[in-house]
């Protein structure tokens, strides 16, 4: 049947629609969005240990890897080049710190210095967020002089790009790179606050500054043993306390959990308190048979909103304290040089 110019031009739009949607680009990068929603559940819970979860994280980079690469050859011209371009970047940036390869490290560095020959001025400033964003991932627990440059560059991109609201949350993350230094850590939240004008990272300042407020101080709290009845804190006076906050979905909690296990085999004096914010007492039941037989392992089911969580503004994990003999929380960034740290508090008290 042969239809009349007049039912092929109604219905023009619509099928030209339709082929678009399903030309090879629009379906690679329909890929590329699927991804965005993170690694798929498994229906068969494997043993969550650091490294099954590191891999099937480095497995979703992959797949993302993959889609990106294949939305690029997909079409001589496809749209959406330097977001594509710009998505793999990070990708591969992703990929090299987790795997420790300089060769993707420096080919994610190459790529974002190829888009910001012909990026927009706004493209610019996510190039210059990203590349700081990837430092400082890089230098989760710098030196002196590292934490230092941290803070030159935030500064530096919010003089560049004074109106980007970003600068907000680049200087709250900066600032816990600063937990030895709290009047400096104080002073960077202080300057966040008066540019933040989103309410979740208001909280999170404000939680960082409780925290900040805490070195030096006495901790008092009860809470439920994973294994039945109380923990009374008050009750461990007289040793030294590593107080550690975890969750058994965040990989670098329990990559954090496997280094405190081998920094305190040399200080069997000091007790371990572990604080799951799991809302399943399954999951932490699952994690503490992997690291936790020496430890005192806490668990309410109120997950981030336990009161011990709230009242010392814990809004990240891992966390880990160290509180002396009296009970003082004299570190607030245990997990930053936990050897040398261990060493230096044990010898001071």
């Amino acid at each position: 049947m042969i239809r009349s110019s007049a039912t092929l031009s109604f219905f023009g739009a619509g099928l030209a629609t339709v082929i678009a949607a399903n030309s090879p680009e629009e379906n690679a990068w329909a890929d590329v969005l699927r991804l965005d929603a993170g690694p798929r559940e498994q229906r068969t819970a494997p043993k969550q240990t650091a490294a099954a979860l590191k891999d099937r994280y480095l497995a979703h980079l992959s797949a993302q890897e993959k889609a990106l690469i294949k939305y690029l050859l997909s079409s001589p011209a496809v749209p959406r080049l330097f977001e594509a371009r710009f998505r793999l970047a990070r990708v591969l940036a992703l990929k090299a710190e987790i795997e420790n390869d300089p060769k993707k490290t420096q080919q994610a560095s190459d790529l974002l210095s190829s888009l910001e020959n012909e990026a927009t001025p706004e493209q610019k400033s996510h190039i210059a967020f990203t590349r700081l964003t990837q430092t400082m991932r890089l230098q989760r627990f710098p030196t002196k002089e590292q934490r230092e440059g941290l803070l030159l560059s935030v500064k530096a991109f919010q003089a560049s790009y004074p109106t980007d609201p970003r600068a907000a949350g680049l200087l709250t993350e900066v600032a816990t790179r600063f937990d030895s230094e709290p009047r400096l850590k104080k002073t960077i939240l202080e300057e966040a606050a008066a540019l933040s004008t989103d309410p979740r990272l208001q909280l999170r300042i404000k939680d960082d500054l409780k925290r900040t407020a805490l070195l030096g101080k006495p901790l008092r709290f009860s809470i439920s043993k994973l294994s039945g009845g109380v923990l009374n804190l008050d009750t461990l006076k007289g040793d030294p306390v590593v107080l550690f906050y975890f969750s058994e979905d965040s990989v670098p909690s329990l990559v954090a959990w496997e280094s405190l296990n081998e920094g305190l085999q040399a200080h069997p004096k000091i007790q371990r308190v572990a604080i799951s914010l799991d809302k399943k007492i399954h999951s932490t039941q699952t994690v503490t048979k992997e690291y936790g037989a020496s430890w005192l392992v806490c668990w309410d089911g109120l997950s981030w909103n336990s009161p011990v969580a709230r009242a010392y503004g814990i809004n990240a994990v891992p966390t880990a304290w160290y509180l002396d003999p009296q009970g003082k929380v004299q570190s607030l960034n245990l997990l930053e040089d936990l050897p040398a740290q261990l060493l230096s508090l044990e010898n001071n008290r």
